[in-house]
């Protein structure tokens, strides 16, 4: 299954997301996608050397489907932490993406 990295910035608690270059977006739709376990791994790496640096905390892989080419994460909780707020669509995230999750277990919020 394709994962991305996220985590939290430490400056203003923002999600991010690490992006071909090895930095940090906000933007799910500039986000690195990960193939395979060892691609992954090395994006962990990326992370929780920004981490030891103070830029970023809680590194972690999030699974994501390619539909239509558009990341969507496949969790309800990540597609939350993606877009920002779901009280209106007005208020979504630029890069985010309007696709229903179908959440197959319960998620704590």
């Amino acid at each position: 299954m394709a994962q991305i990295v996220t985590a939290s910035r430490l400056t203003d608690g923002a999600v991010v997301f690490l992006d071909g270059d090895g930095g940090w977006t906000e933007r799910l739709d500039r986000s690195r996608v990960f193939a395979d376990k060892a691609g992954t791994a090395a994006g962990l790496e990326t992370g929780q050397a920004a981490e030891a640096r103070s830029l970023v905390i809680d590194v972690y892989a999030v699974d994501v489907a390619l539909q239509a080419g558009v990341i969507v994460p496949t969790k309800l909780r990540e597609a939350i932490r993606a877009r920002g707020p779901t009280i209106h669509p007005e208020f979504t995230k630029p890069g985010s993406t309007g696709a229903t999750v179908q959440e197959d277990d319960h998620v704590s919020v």
